[in-house]
């Protein structure tokens, strides 16, 4: 893992990510240029993961249809760290 990954909270949500792809993907697919989809995340996943993301960081996710021009994307691990960073920032 590089170092810039292990920088919290890059590290967290990957932490967070790990636990819900378990054993069924190799942990060098586990990038940040990952896509959610293509990792096997599905949808019910993604709102667990975001749970887990607000209570790690203590931190509300708004849904992408609540802001406006629907700038909230989930579709890659960068893209979660991309939220979380901002949402930590804005706190």
């Amino acid at each position: 893992m590089s170092e810039a990954i292990q920088d919290t909270p890059q590290k967290e949500v990957l932490d967070i990510l790990a636990k819900y792809l378990g054993e069924d993907v190799d942990a060098d697919k586990l990038t940040l240029e990952a896509n959610l989809e293509d990792l096997g995340i599905d949808s019910m996943d993604v709102v667990e993961i975001i749970f887990d993301l607000e209570e790690t960081f203590d931190i509300d996710v708004p849904n992408p249809g609540d802001v406006e021009g629907g700038s909230i994307k989930f579709d890659s691990v960068q893209d979660l760290i991309n939220i979380v960073k901002t949402l930590i920032e804005n706190k």
